[in-house]
């Protein structure tokens, strides 16, 4: 980017007697669309158009964009420009600065146009989802089957909190066969220098009474990183340890020091569709054999209104497990739950 001459003033007010009345996007195959920009990240372009309400255009079909109204522009290089205009001559594209000067870009600079608040540094986005899934099953066996989970997550530009937590209980005749539930706090700082790379603490506590454990507490730190962040494709890591207590109902209580690990993907590659994968653990560090891996395999259908619904397999092996009780056990549900 450079800065131009004042002269860009008069090229403002030309487009203005000109008769320019609304935004523009100009692309590249020569079409042209009239309305209004509502947003844009590095990938889209949400545009508003009288005869078709809200569109999403993919960044790398644009070729320009010119704005009648203000608007704020975050470019990647980290500026941004609040409540400017956007204009073009020649193909170029300059964001009004003010009476004497202009600054040029081009559309591949722009990481976002009115961009959330907490985008640039104020306040927290607020996101998560909860699921449920329900079985009945009357006949020769009577059979009752309810799992709940939940994602919460507070997000700024510093720092992120997340809350998860599930619930798992299965009855057959009228007799429970199966109680779990788990709850994990997570805070993570990311770095000024890096914002990619973050560091944190969490604390989880697990429970299933039908494997004999009556409370797993895990505290630790962790560094991570957000090696992709984008629309179609989020995907991040995380090491670190963690002190573990297991304190069991009959089997002999336990305490350790762990490694643990942290990695999920999201992926939204067409039609909504969103397939995620996701997995944790942590392991004794003088005794491999204590080794616990949660995995989660699953796809989200398109989501209406908030309700979305989705199908997962879940894998959880507990090389600690006490005698008589396995060491893997194997879920797969379908969900239907509210993304907000």
């Amino acid at each position: 980017m450079m800065n131009s001459r004042g002269w860009f003033l008069g090229l403002a007010l030309s487009l203005a007697a000109a008769g320019v009345q609304a935004d523009k996007l100009v692309m590249k195959n020569g079409s042209v669309l009239i309305g209004t920009l509502v947003s844009a990240d590095e990938s889209k372009v949400v545009f508003n158009t009288p005869f078709a309400g809200d569109i999403t255009v993919e960044q790398f079909n644009i070729k320009n964009i010119v704005t009648e109204g203000e608007v704020d522009l975050l470019l990647k290089d980290g500026s941004l420009y609040r409540g400017k205009q956007i204009v073009t001559e020649d193909d170029r594209l300059f964001v009004l600065q003010g009476e004497d000067k202009a600054v040029e870009f081009v559309v591949p600079d722009i990481d976002m146009v009115n961009p959330e608040p907490w985008r640039i540094g104020e306040g927290y986005n607020w996101f998560g989802q909860f699921n449920f899934s329900m079985e009945s099953e009357r006949g020769n066996s009577d059979t009752d089957e309810l799992d709940t989970d939940l994602e919460s997550i507070w997000r700024s530009m510093l720092d992120r909190y997340t809350v998860r937590g599930n619930w798992e209980v299965d009855e057959a005749n009228n007799e429970r066969n199966k109680y779990s539930w788990m709850l994990h706090g997570k805070y993570d700082r990311f770095s000024g220098d890096d914002p990619d790379n973050y560091w944190g603490a969490q604390i989880r506590f697990d429970h299933d009474e039908f494997q004999d454990l009556d409370l797993r507490t895990s505290i630790g730190p962790y560094v991570g990183r957000e090696f992709i962040d984008r629309p179609r494709l989020r995907v991040h890591a995380e090491i670190g340890f963690a002190y573990v207590d297991e304190q069991f109902d009959v089997a002999e209580d336990n305490d350790y020091w762990g490694a643990t690990w942290e990695a999920r993907m999201k992926s939204e590659p067409f039609w909504g569709l969103e397939f995620y994968v996701n997995q944790d653990g942590v392991v004794d560090v003088t005794d491999a054999s204590q080794l616990i891996v949660n995995t989660t395999l699953g796809v989200h259908l398109p989501t209406v209104l908030g309700i979305t619904t989705s199908a997962e397999a879940v894998y959880e092996y507990d090389g600690g497990a006490v005698e008589g009780v396995d060491d893997t056990d194997e879920t797969y549900r379908f969900k239907v739950g509210y993304h907000w």
